[in-house]
């Protein structure tokens, strides 16, 4: 039995509402309790005023302020001047503050973002499938599963469409085209090479209008889902050694200098691989890089669904995707999600496929 348990889809977490039996957008925003909207307010900067109430001094600083804005008061012993083109984001039915923006950004509501999903929801189109949101609202996300099912060798792959947001400026509206392998839930969507599987689009007042894009999202996802498969169908097929498996493993998370002092030391990936003190003493290697190295080796071997995959390519690419879906467990839900589809770990996993197409005996 293996030791490795399967971790879930990057944005299926504590708190993840699934969605699958609603039948409208209204539906899943109550089940997911999202059915609230956002505001912007204007920013005021708190400041001490630093002298006695009444003194000169503190009247002349009320008298300048309201020169400068009409809208500045005090209280107390502290002044309230507001921010000149900022703005604070808020929940409209908690006053909750999410986050600071500028003048320009354009909110985007959560019905908003729901009315493309129900755009793309329908019979041989999409189903619901999970929704929620992270820090009181500041990020929200829906997914939906698309129809189609890629299987490569027998090895079943599910596709997906992931919409997220945000609320507080940090990010724009993103719909990320993704596959997830079924058997123990890696996303591969960094496999896509040469392809951008990720619309973009910036809080601006254009963004009602872009986000209207359902059908040439459909269209993407379909075209991108081909290219996945014939880019996986090639790696299955790459039959491959366990010690060319070794020094693919390293070669991935060691950096140039390490591995020039693993040749000029004389040991082999083998040894690094199985955690050979001498060995990894001897490059320096840092304790917490070994064991990212050997757990994604016994992945490889261990890992849910690997068994059958033993020997080509696609495990040896996908032992890699595992580690980064599976095993690493070095950030919290949001972070996760982000490094997985659109950052560090996407990049990795793009990096392993990538190098893995060029694996021979």
């Amino acid at each position: 039995m293996s030791r490795f348990s399967v971790r879930g889809v990057p944005w299926s977490f504590v708190g993840t509402k699934n969605v699958e039996e609603c039948k409208t957008a209204s539906e899943v925003m109550e089940a997911a309790n999202l059915n609230w909207e956002v505001g912007k307010a204007e920013l005021f900067a708190k400041m001490p005023i630093g002298y006695p109430a009444g003194s000169d001094e503190f009247l002349d600083i009320i008298s300048e302020s309201k020169k400068l804005s009409p809208d500045s008061h005090f209280h107390g012993k502290d002044i309230y001047n507001p921010v000149e083109d900022m703005f604070a984001t808020y929940r409209k039915d908690k006053n909750i503050p999410l986050g600071i923006v500028k003048q320009k950004y354009t909110v985007v509501q959560n019905s908003d973002a729901f009315k493309f999903f129900d755009d793309v929801i329908g019979k041989d189109s999409a189903i619901w499938q999970t929704a929620g949101y992270f820090n009181f609202g500041s990020r929200i996300f829906v997914s939906a599963k698309l129809p189609d099912t890629i299987t490569v060798h027998g090895d079943p792959i599910d596709e997906y469409l992931v919409f997220t947001n945000s609320h507080n400026g940090t990010t724009g509206v993103n719909i990320l085209f993704t596959p997830i392998r079924v058997i123990c839930q890696n996303t591969l969507n960094a496999a896509i090479r040469n392809a951008t599987n990720i619309i973009n689009i910036r809080h601006t007042k254009s963004v009602h209008k872009n986000i209207t894009v359902a059908n040439e999202v459909l269209g993407i996802a379909k075209q991108q889902g081909i290219q996945f498969k014939t880019v996986a169908d090639k790696l299955a097929e790459i039959k491959i050694s366990d010690g060319i498996v070794a020094k693919y493993i390293c070669e991935h998370f060691m950096t140039t200098d390490e591995l020039e002092k693993l040749k000029f030391t004389g040991h082999t990936y083998g040894q690094i691989v199985s955690r050979d003190g001498g060995a990894f003493y001897d490059i320096g290697l840092s304790t917490r890089k070994l064991n990212t190295i050997s757990s994604t080796w016994e992945y490889y071997f261990e890992g849910p669904g690997q068994k059958e995959i033993i020997g080509t390519a696609w495990g040896a690419a996908n032992a890699i995707s595992g580690y980064y879906s599976n095993v690493d467990t070095s950030s919290v839900a949001d972070k996760r999600m982000d490094s997985i589809l659109y950052g560090d770990r996407s990049r990795n996993i793009a990096k392993a496929f990538d190098n893995a197409l060029n694996l021979a005996v």
